[in-house]
C-alpha cells in the first residue's frame, strides 16, 4: 500500500470515528470512505480497529509529543501559565493549521470523553504531556491530592472539548483564524487559572 493510500484510510477512519464513534464504524465503511475498492484492504493493512487507532496515534501524537518536549526544553523554571501553554498549544496549533480539515480533536473528544476503555499511549506518544502534568502537579502541591487530580481531569476535558468545538467551527466556517487564535489564548488562560487558583473545597 502506498503512503498516500495508507494516509487516506487513516483520515477516513479518524473522521468516521469522530462522527459516529469507534464502536459504530466497520472496517468496510472505512475502506469505502477512503475510496478503497478492495473490501478487506483496511483489515489487511491495519488488522483491526486497535491497529488503526495505534496508527492514528503515530500520525497525530508523535509530532505533538516532540513539540511538547521542545517547548519544555525552552522553559526555565516554568510557572503554571507556561505549563498550560505547553499542554494546550501543540494540539491547538495543529487544529488551527488544519483549518477544519482534521477531525483528530473531535475523535479524541468522542473516544476519550465517553468513560470507556481506549488504546493506551506509550512514551513515544505521551511522554511530553505526562511530563507537563508532572510539573503542574508539583506546582499544585499545596492542594489536597483529590482536588488536584480532579482539576487535572477537568483540564483534559476542557482542553479536548474546546479544541473539538473549535475544529468544528473552523470546518463549518463559524470561526476564522483570528477567532481561532482568540479561542486558544482564552483556553490557555483558563487552564492556568483552573490549576493555579486556591481552593475552598472541603475534602
Amino acid at each position: 500500500m502506498s503512503d498516500e493510500a495508507r494516509r487516506k484510510i487513516l483520515l477516513a477512519a479518524e473522521r468516521l470515528f469522530a462522527e459516529r464513534g469507534v464502536e459504530h464504524v466497520s472496517l468496510r465503511q472505512i475502506g469505502e470512505q477512503a475510496g478503497q475498492k478492495n473490501n478487506s484492504a483496511v483489515q489487511y493493512h491495519f488488522r483491526d480497529k486497535s491497529g488503526l487507532i495505534q496508527a492514528l496515534y503515530d500520525l497525530r501524537l508523535l509530532p505533538l509529543n516532540a513539540e511538547r518536549h521542545r517547548m519544555l526544553a525552552e522553559l526555565d523554571h516554568p510557572g503554571m501559565a507556561d505549563l498550560a501553554g505547553a499542554y494546550v498549544l501543540p494540539l491547538a496549533r495543529s487544529v488551527i493549521a488544519s483549518n477544519g480539515r482534521s477531525c483528530y480533536a473531535r475523535f479524541l473528544d468522542r473516544y476519550l470523553g465517553r468513560g470507556r476503555d481506549f488504546e493506551s499511549f506509550d512514551d513515544r506518544h505521551g511522554s511530553g504531556s505526562r511530563e507537563v502534568v508532572r510539573q503542574m502537579s508539583a506546582l499544585m502541591s499545596g492542594l489536597n491530592p483529590e482536588v488536584r487530580e480532579e482539576r487535572l481531569r477537568m483540564m483534559q476535558v476542557l482542553t479536548i472539548r474546546t479544541l473539538a468545538d473549535l475544529e468544528h467551527r473552523l470546518e463549518t466556517g463559524q470561526a476564522d483564524p483570528d477567532a481561532a487564535e482568540l479561542t486558544v489564548a482564552a483556553l490557555v488562560e483558563a487552564v492556568g487559572v483552573l490549576l493555579g487558583a486556591p481552593t475552598a473545597v472541603a475534602v
